[in-house]
């Protein structure tokens, strides 16, 4: 009981230590060896400053005892200031003893007997307050004060290496600084008392735990240094053991600079018999080959220099090899010069494997081009570059459809491609330029010195009309496009980093605004990217914070005019940004990500709200192609409707032909396996994407949703008539039904209904309303005869052509 009593106070007091004063002790046990070098360091690093240290008590102790003098301490300060000066001396006379001596590691007493010359320093300075600080006027007690606060801070930075001996330094001298103020203060004076015994007491905190953490460092640095140098031991070792026993050779000449009793190793990398190397001139035999880094070695050995890893290339018989010669002089007893000693290897191969790395590290390995990192090096030189003056273009171009080649042609079709996109690219470029891949699907043009928009605008035009051009992979032709963003420094970015930022913010609206494009930079471009950092970070939080809600739009009937279904919608309420529109945060939530688990939460919240309707009113969710590439959908929609207990033939999916065309025949294999679970499925924004007619073929869908776009003129332009007949006839030929969306006056309702389309839905019939409004919509029928538009201010609150996305 008592022992675990004793480790309880042990552990709090530990707890405590670390809370006040983080003092705690190593994570990481160490043998006693390095223990002993560690001790070595703490102590030497104390001891070399010594000097310091040792003037600047003196040269205090000195200002106090002439400062005190016609004082009631004038006849104490004297004595003290002797002390500590008798104290420095002998402090100095150990130094000088052993200034010159190595400390390779110390004991545990050495540390004993620096905590003992800590608390004696401690105490001779603590003694100064005490008798000296009553009776003192102000002036004298300032000076003390502000003395003994410095000694005392100088004492804890030079003893903080030994944490033992700092914290005993500091707190014998704040403690006898509070004694002196309890006892030199009077009762009228107390609250000043209390004032500063309080600062001094916080003073010696701060000061420990600055010791702690400064020694807490030191320790892990020499732990370091300690476990580097036992590392250093073993590699010493290991590569005198390959000396010993690899592949190097030995060579020696003669005063003359021939060759001396070759080696058989030496003559096999000579390409020579041990027979012709003897007594051969290592000029002679360096000049076969006319060697590079021959001068450099005949001038060293001229001058009976050392020389070590000085590489020579030779010729050796058709091939060109690389030497590494490493020598010494050698002289005998009365100083004359026999010769030369050293060791040779060949380094051929290594240097070629160096070569090659070095190029690999500097060069992107499927295009050639160079890599982020070297151009990064690149432009850094050229923004700093006198004769540029800043003046530099930088073009961000990111490749458009490239991911959906690279997913279902394959990464060797991929990287072709991308090898073709450099070629081109470096085609446009001048022989100045720099084009470098800099990851993924992205490239990076630099034009140094130049700082003219029209000879950007030249050089985009260019790379987006050699992109008009198909490019050739696997025996097929595809059309890939490109989107640029351009920066001129230094007016947009003085230094490197700001330069490429803007070229990727001129990158990322060329993007947003339709692709094949290009943009230079605007300064307004650096204040839409940190809203749409601020939109990402407040959408994070959006979720557990009941930010997100659902609302609904109603699908209409068009044979019994009735309410057949709605179409979920989400909206964000931030607090910080207010309603942000769909338009703006599912972008983002797809980008980043945050769109699977924002999906998962639709789903379970849609379909549990779903379930209360009447039980022939239908649910429609649109899904992204996020969500697609996410294996847990599956998942998540029949754990959806476990939990709603919505039967699933009431549950319908939206899809767009960009999730097919992103995802293939993945996305097929789940839109059967939903199917099979008697979810329906619903093709979002018909005609609008690619191959549409191709996906109708590979998969039946339940229902076809009419684009907006095809339905705004339906009421006065024919061709429009004419595309929806078609989509009509050839839905109801596949046995499909169709839905027109965004329908907004009576008379596109009146030609959709002449033209046969099944459903609509769009503000003709109602904006979208919240789950709570949905029973009094139903039962009031919401016929057609007698609806009416929705208000103007009613579709504020709704953003036109935004379906939900569902992760």
């Amino acid at each position: 009981m008592g022992g675990r009593t004793s480790h309880m106070v042990k552990g709090l007091s530990a707890h405590l230590a670390w809370l006040v004063f983080g003092l705690r002790a190593p994570d990481v046990a160490v043998d006693e060896e390095t223990a002993r070098r560690i001790r070595g360091e703490q102590v030497s690093a104390i001891v070399e400053l010594v000097p310091m240290s040792a003037i600047a008590n003196v040269l205090c102790a000195a200002v106090i005892a002439v400062a005190f003098q016609g004082t009631d301490a004038a006849g104490f300060a004297p004595f003290w200031a002797l002390s500590v000066v008798a104290f420095s001396g002998m402090a100095m006379r150990n130094w000088w003893k052993s200034r010159l001596k190595t400390r390779i590691g110390a004991g545990p007493r050495a540390i004993s007997r620096l905590t003992a010359n800590s608390l004696i320093l401690g105490v001779l300075w603590g003694m100064a307050p005490l008798f000296m600080l009553s009776g003192a006027d102000v002036y004298h007690q300032l000076l003390l004060q502000i003395l003994v606060t410095g000694m005392t801070a100088g004492g804890a930075f030079g003893l903080s290496t030994v944490p033992r001996a700092g914290l005993t330094y500091v707190w014998v001298i704040v403690a006898s600084s509070m004694a002196a103020m309890l006892i030199s203060t009077d009762a009228s004076e107390s609250g000043n008392d209390v004032i500063v015994v309080s600062m001094w007491l916080g003073y010696g905190a701060y000061l420990s735990r600055n010791i702690a953490i400064h020694a807490a460092r030191f320790f892990e640095n020499a732990r370091n240094r300690a476990e580097l140098t036992e590392k250093n031991e073993v590699i010493g070792l290991l590569l005198r053991d390959f000396q010993e026993h690899g592949g190097d050779w030995l060579w020696e000449t003669d005063a003359e600079g021939r060759l001396a009793d070759p080696s058989p190793r030496l003559a096999e990398a000579a390409g020579r018999t041990i027979e012709e190397l003897a007594a051969m001139p290592l000029r002679a035999l360096l000049a076969a080959g006319q060697a590079e880094g021959g001068d450099e070695l005949l001038e060293a050995m001229e001058w009976y220099e050392i020389f070590r890893d000085l590489v020579v290339t030779v010729r050796v018989d058709d091939d060109i090899r690389h030497w590494s010669l490493t020598g010494r002089p050698i002289f005998r007893g009365n100083g004359a010069f026999c010769g030369y000693q050293g060791v040779g290897s060949d380094i051929t191969e290594r240097r070629a494997a160096e070569e090659r790395i070095a190029f690999l590290a500097e060069t992107d390995p499927v295009t050639g081009l160079v890599n982020r990192a070297k151009f990064s090096e690149v432009l850094e030189r050229a923004m700093i570059d006198p004769a540029n003056q800043g003046r530099n273009i930088l073009f961000y171009l990111d490749l458009d459809q490239f991911k959906s080649i690279n997913d279902t042609m394959g990464h060797p079709v991929g990287d072709a491609l991308l090898d073709q996109v450099g070629r081109r690219l470096v085609d446009c470029a001048g022989p100045q330029d720099v084009v470098a891949r800099i990851g993924g699907d992205e490239f990076a043009i630099l034009i140094p010195g130049s700082d003219r928009p029209d000879h950007a605008v030249e050089i985009a035009e260019k790379i987006l009309a050699t992109f008009d051009l198909p490019f050739t992979l696997d025996g097929a032709d595809f059309s890939v496009g490109t989107s640029i963003g351009i920066a001129i420094g230094p007016e947009d970015g003085a230094t490197p980093m700001d330069l490429m930022k803007s070229a990727d913010l001129a990158l990322y609206r060329a993007k947003a605004e339709g692709r094949d494009g290009f943009r230079f930079f605007e300064p307004g471009m650096d204040e839409k990217a940190r809203r749409r950092r601020l939109l990402e970070q407040g959408l994070r939080n959006a979720m557990d914070t009941d930010q997100l809600y659902l609302v609904y739009q109603p699908i209409v009937d068009l044979v019994s005019d009735r309410i057949s279904g709605f179409e979920t919608l989400v909206r964000w309420k931030s607090p910080e940004f207010g309603n942000v529109s769909p338009t703006e945060f599912i972008p983002i939530a797809e980008e980043c990500k945050l769109i699977v688990p924002i999906g998962e939460w639709i789903l379970h919240e849609a379909t549990r709200q779903a379930a209360t309707w009447p039980r022939d009113i239908r649910v429609s969710i649109n899904l992204s192609p996020v969500q697609f590439r996410n294996r847990r959908l599956l998942a998540t929609i029949v754990s959806a409707l476990e939990h709603s207990r919505l039967q699933p033939h009431r549950l319908q999916v939206e899809i767009t032909e960009s999730t097919l065309l992103d995802a293939g025949d993945h996305t097929l294999n789940m839109l059967r396996d939903l199917r099979e679970l008697g979810v329906r499925v619903a093709l979002d924004d018909f005609g609008t994407g690619y191959s549409s007619l191709n996906y109708l073929r590979k998969f039946p869908f339940d229902k076809i949703k009419i684009d907006k776009s095809f339905v705004d003129d339906i009421d006065q332009r024919e061709q429009s008539r004419a595309i929806v007949r078609a989509i009509m006839e050839l839905t109801t030929a596949l046995g499909m039904s169709t839905v027109a969306e965004g329908v907004e006056t009576s008379s596109q309702l009146s030609t959709l209904r002449d033209l046969g389309c099944d459903e609509i839905q769009g503000y003709v019939i109602s904006a979208a309303v919240e789950n709570e409004a949905i029973p009094e919509m139903l039962s009031a029928n919401y016929e057609l005869t007698i609806g009416d538009l929705v208000e103007p201010m009613d579709l504020e609150l709704v953003d036109a052509g935004c379906a939900v996305v569902a992760a």
